[in-house]
């Protein structure tokens, strides 16, 4: 078998049918390069502000394979493990031709890392990375109410649901076959959730086998690349810099650190610059700025409106980034995994109706009632219900785990991490590649094996931070104002010092910003260009609601602006910019 490596925008395959004029992501048209049993094979080059994924082509006698993404770990013989389905480690999406008998088969990562879309509408079916592109090549015109309503309510989309009808994003862990036409032959699951606590692992040995896997997850996703490492207040972002700058580290790497803030007097990038010094590295801090409106449809294009556009805040900083390095690390879900849901000691067992509901109530967002109320004329009226039987149905398929908060740490996994995170994730893609060491099977396995006992609170990761990073641990961790020798007396004696510098901060007027709406939408240009997204006469958005009905929540919104409202109008401006896109 002989393979080739570059990179590639996005991909899609059209079935029967060769429609021109589809949306990209980058400002480079799809090219037909490949036809084969009837459908035809498209790709999306990259640009300057979309890098998309690393490319590696396989082709032998029996198949050609199209493998976007990067395998962790031991690399596979690629046509034996997909005749095996073997659960592959990596951040991947496999698209393969077999050639007798002339099927496609289409394989995702265990974590659905990178996203794929199936569309099919009277028969006429499409498949392919970029959303907007598979829906209008399956012609699919009518919205999904019911996914919008869940999108409002949680921020993400629920189970595989996306802004159309006959649009589905393919779940994790998943091989589909299809048949020359686009019909599905069948869909398989390759890998299934279970948590096997290993009743041989002491705490003490937990704490160095997690040191150990770290180490070698780390070093092997950065090894011979140049990375951009991102530093915060969290433990996330300082439990990477004990492999990375450990003594036999070497040249394995080449590290950009980097921090930014809201503020020039962050405390996050502040904390981030003395984790910096502790390890000697130079560190690359920016201040966000009002960045938004003038980023707007790269925003949009490379998070397809899955999520709130004003969460992915790297957009302000990403092309800096790209000129720094090909590489960046995304250390997301290591507060999930190292930590408890809130479940532990349920005295009484949770039926999965029963958990369902509490899930809606937990992840239901400030100010998505507003929203659902708004939209009540164009949203179902059962939508509550609705979302918890979604739910219910994915706790159904986690029956294999009995700790109820492993449990809810899978069905987030599989539902928050899948559909908001990773949507996120890819605003980095407008100038790296990604590196995502939670998501690396090595890490996942292990945590799979771990009482939820042991990682409440972030106990073990704590630990972790004392054992091999005690410089690191001393370092205020932000959520606390407190290191990690002394965060516990949060409420006791460490009262006083926090009653201290919040008195200072109202003495001096001094306002916190915390969220990025507040930079994006609190200045003049930021209400103007809000206003314009939502008020402009002849906007898709008024067939949703009415104009007055806007105008009122936004001078509701700058009269007092708080959470609620601030994710309110974040979600308007998100799901107006879609529509006039792409709906």
């Amino acid at each position: 078998m002989n393979d080739k490596q570059s990179t590639i925008g996005d991909i899609l395959i059209q079935f029967d049918a060769f429609e021109k004029n589809l949306p990209t992501r980058s400002i480079s048209p799809w090219k037909a390069f490949a036809q084969m049993g009837g459908a035809y094979l498209l790709a999306a080059d990259v640009d300057d502000h979309w890098r998309g994924w690393p490319l590696t082509t396989y082709q032998d006698e029996r198949w050609q394979m199209w493998v976007l993404g990067e395998f962790y770990g031991d690399q596979p013989d690629l046509p034996r493990a997909i005749h095996s389905r073997a659960d592959l480690n990596g951040h991947f999406l496999i698209l393969a031709f077999e050639v007798q008998p002339k099927r496609w088969h289409l394989f995702t990562d265990r974590f659905g890392t990178l996203h794929v879309y199936l569309g099919n509408k009277a028969g006429r079916t499409s498949l392919g990375t970029f959303s907007p592109a598979v829906a209008k090549a399956a012609q699919l015109n009518d919205l999904d109410r019911h996914a919008l309503a869940s999108f409002f309510t949680f921020g993400f989309f629920l189970g595989d649901t996306t802004h159309w009808q006959g649009l589905r994003v393919i779940n994790p862990a998943t091989h589909l076959v299809l048949d020359q036409t686009g019909k599905i032959i069948r869909e398989i699951k390759t890998w299934a959730w279970e948590h096997q606590v290993d009743k041989s692992l002491t705490y003490a040995a937990a704490i160095e086998g997690f040191a150990e896997r770290f180490d070698a997850v780390l070093r092997g996703q950065v090894k011979g690349k140049s990375v951009a490492l991102p530093l915060s207040g969290g433990l996330d972002s300082r439990s990477t810099l004990i492999p990375l700058t450990s003594a036999d580290q070497g040249s394995a790497a080449s590290l950009f650190p980097f921090s930014y803030g809201y503020t020039k007097d962050s405390v996050e990038t502040k904390i981030a610059a003395q984790l910096a010094r502790k390890r000697n590295l130079p560190l690359q801090t920016w201040t966000i700025k009002p960045y938004l409106f003038d980023q707007l449809q790269d925003v949009l294009a490379a998070t397809e409106g899955f999520q709130d556009l004003t969460q992915a805040r790297q957009a302000d900083v990403v092309q800096q980034l790209g000129g720094q390095a090909t590489h960046v690390l995304a250390a997301h879900w290591g507060d999930v995994w190292l930590d408890d849901m809130g479940f532990l000691g349920q005295t009484q067992p949770l039926s999965d109706t029963a958990l369902a509901d509490k899930l809606v109530g937990k992840f239901s967002k400030k100010g998505s009632a507003f929203l659902l109320y708004l939209f009540k004329e164009s949203f179902p009226q059962d939508i509550v219900r609705h979302q918890a039987t979604i739910i219910e149905q994915q706790l159904n398929a986690l029956q294999a785990i009995t700790d109820p908060d492993f449990k809810v740490k899978a069905w987030k996994t599989q539902a928050w991490s899948f559909r908001w995170t990773l949507a996120s994730l890819r605003m980095y893609q407008a100038g790296l590649h990604l590196l995502l060491p939670f998501y690396d099977q090595r890490l996942a396995d292990f945590f799979c094996t771990l009482p939820s006992q042991w990682v409440a609170g972030r106990k073990l990761q704590i630990d972790y931070l004392k054992k091999f990073g005690p410089d690191l641990a001393r370092v205020t961790w932000q959520p606390y104002d407190a290191n990690l020798y002394n965060y516990q007396h949060f409420n006791t004696w460490l009262l006083p010092k926090r009653a201290f510098k919040k008195l200072g901060r109202m003495l001096s007027y001094k306002k916190v910003i915390q969220r990025n709406w507040e930079v994006q939408f609190l200045n003049p240009q930021g209400k103007k260009e809000l206003q314009n997204w939502i008020l402009t006469p002849g906007l898709k958005l008024h067939s949703f609601v009415e104009r007055k009905k806007l105008e009122s929540i936004l001078s509701d919104f700058y009269t007092q602006p708080n959470a609620a409202k601030g994710y309110a109008a974040s979600m308007v401006l998100t799901f107006s910019a879609w529509l006039e896109a792409y709906g």
